[in-house]
C-alpha cells in the first residue's frame, strides 16, 4: 500500500513541476520501459513458482541452475537485439533530430533490461521462499527512491529537461537493483559451480508465453493504455489521461485487494464444493466492493476538479477520463473474481485466451478512442474492453464452473433467504 501511494505521490509531483506535454512524455517513456521490459524476459520468469520449486524439491539443481541462466541470456540477448533496432530507427530519422528525444529513447533502452532483471530475480525469490528480500525493492524501494529524487527538484525549484527526468528514473532502478542484489546475495548461491541443463527450455517458453497476457493486464495495465494513447495522442493528452490512470488506480487498488482477501477463502469453499459459503464470499465481496466504489467515485465527482487544478488549471481536462476510467473497477465490481474461479477450477486456458485476445482489444479501442475523442476517448476504449474481458471471464465461469460471480450473487442470496 505504501508503494503505491508513493507512486501516486511522485506522479503528482511530476504533474505539478512539468507541463502537460513534459508530463506526457515522462509517462509514456516510463510505460515503454515497463513493457520492454517485460518483452526483454519473455515473461520467463512466470515459471519460477512451477520450475524452481519443482527443481529444488526434487534435487534437481541443474535445471534450476539452467532456469535461472536462461533468465538472463533471454534478456541480455533480447537486449542487444533492441539496442540494434533503437540504433538503425535513430539512423533512420525515425526519432527526429531532438536531442532530447534521442536522450529519452536511450535511457529507455537502458533501464528496460534494470527493470527486468530485478522483476526477474524477484520473481525467483518469491518460488524460494524469499518473498521479502526478492519483492519489497521493486514495490518499496523503487517508488520510494523516485519519489525522493523528485521531491528534491520540486523544492530546489529547478526546471531540468525531459533527459534528467529520464536519468533520475534510471537511478532509481539502478538502486533498486543494488538493493535487491544485496539482499539476494546468498538466495542463489546454490547455482554456483553446477552445470547448467537447458533440456527443458520448451516448456519454460511455453508458460512464460501463457501467462504473458495475464501479466500485462495484471500489472501493466495502466502502462498499456499509456503506451498505446501515446501512439495516436499529442503528449498533454497522454499526460491527462495518464494523471486520470493514477487517480483511479487508487479505486481500482481497492477493488483488486477485496479479492486478494476473499481468494483463500474462496479457494477452500470451490474445492470443498461449499455452494452455500461460496455464495456468501461472493456476496460480502460484491457488496465491499460497491460501497468501495461508490464512496470512491462520489469524492472524484465532488472534489476531483479541484484537486486537479491544483496542478495547474489545464490538469481539469483529466476530470473526464478520470471518471470515465472508473468504468475499470466498477467492472471488477459488478462481474465480481471471475478470474479466481476459473484459475481455482482448472480453467486456465480460457483466462489464457481471454486475456491475450483482450490485451489486443484493449491496444485497439484505446488508440481508436484516442483518434475519435483525444483523451477521453482513449479512456472509454480502454475503459469498455476492459468491461468486456470481465464479462466474458464470469460467463465462463456461470458456464463452466456453475458459479455466479457477478453482483446477481447478491440477489440470489437474498432471494435464497
Amino acid at each position: 500500500m505504501l508503494g503505491n501511494v508513493l507512486t501516486l505521490g511522485y506522479t503528482l509531483i511530476l504533474a505539478r513541476i512539468t507541463t502537460p506535454t513534459e508530463f506526457g512524455l515522462i509517462m509514456s517513456a516510463f510505460a515503454w520501459i515497463m513493457l520492454l521490459s517485460v518483452f526483454l524476459a519473455l515473461n520467463l520468469e512466470s515459471g519460477s513458482i512451477k520450475y524452481l520449486v519443482q527443481y529444488r524439491e526434487t534435487g534437481q539443481s541443474g535445471r534450476a541452475a539452467g532456469f535461472i541462466r536462461l533468465n538472463r541470456m533471454t534478456i541480455l540477448g533480447l537486449t542487444l537485439a533492441s539496442a540494434i533496432v533503437a540504433a538503425l530507427a535513430w539512423w533512420a530519422g525515425a526519432f527526429g533530430s531532438d536531442e532530447a528525444m534521442l536522450g529519452v529513447v536511450a535511457v529507455t533502452v537502458v533501464a528496460a533490461p534494470v527493470v527486468a532483471m530485478t522483476r526477474v530475480y524477484g520473481r525467483h525469490a518469491t518460488a524460494l521462499g524469499q518473498v521479502l528480500r526478492g519483492g519489497v525493492p521493486i514495490m518499496l524501494v523503487r517508488p520510494a527512491v523516485i519519489f525522493l529524487l523528485v521531491a528534491l527538484i520540486w523544492l530546489s525549484g529547478a526546471r531540468p529537461g525531459l533527459t534528467v527526468y529520464m536519468l533520475l528514473f534510471l537511478a532509481a532502478f539502478a538502486v533498486t537493483a543494488l538493493v535487491q542484489a544485496l539482499l539476494l546475495r546468498k538466495t542463489f548461491g546454490f547455482a554456483a559451480g553446477v552445470p547448467k541443463q537447458y533440456d527443458e527450455a520448451r516448456k519454460w517458453f511455453a508458460t512464460g508465453a501463457m501467462m504473458a497476457p495475464l501479466l500485462m493486464l495484471r500489472d501493466n495495465l495502466k502502462h498499456v493504455v499509456v503506451a498505446a494513447a501515446g501512439l495516436v495522442l499529442a503528449p498533454a493528452q497522454v499526460g491527462y489521461l495518464a494523471l486520470a490512470l493514477s487517480i483511479m488506480a487508487f479505486v481500482y487498488f481497492a477493488m483488486k485487494a477485496v479479492d486478494i482477501s476473499t481468494s483463500p477463502q474462496l479457494s477452500r469453499a470451490l474445492h470443498a464444493k461449499d455452494a452455500d459459503r461460496v455464495a456468501e464470499l461472493l456476496d460480502n465481496a460484491a457488496r465491499l466492493k460497491i460501497a468501495g466504489l461508490v464512496a470512491g467515485a462520489a469524492v472524484i465527482a465532488v472534489f476531483g476538479g479541484m484537486a486537479l487544478e491544483l496542478f495547474g488549471p489545464e490538469y481539469r481536462a483529466s476530470l473526464a477520463p478520470l471518471l470515465i476510467l472508473l468504468i475499470i473497477p466498477a467492472s471488477d465490481a459488478v462481474f465480481g473474481p471471475a478470474q479466481i474461479v476459473l484459475n481455482v477450477t482448472g480453467r486456465q486456458d480460457v483466462i489464457f485466451w481471454v486475456a491475450g485476445l483482450s490485451t489486443g482489444i484493449m491496444v485497439g479501442a484505446t488508440a481508436l478512442g484516442g483518434v475519435l475523442g483525444g483523451a477521453s476517448g482513449a479512456a472509454l476504449g480502454a475503459s469498455l474492453s476492459y468491461a468486456v474481458q470481465q464479462l466474458i471471464l464470469r460467463s465462463v465461469a456461470k458456464s463452466s464452473a456453475g458459479t455466479e460471480t457477478s453482483i446477481i450473487a447478491i440477489f440470489q442470496r437474498l432471494r435464497g433467504q
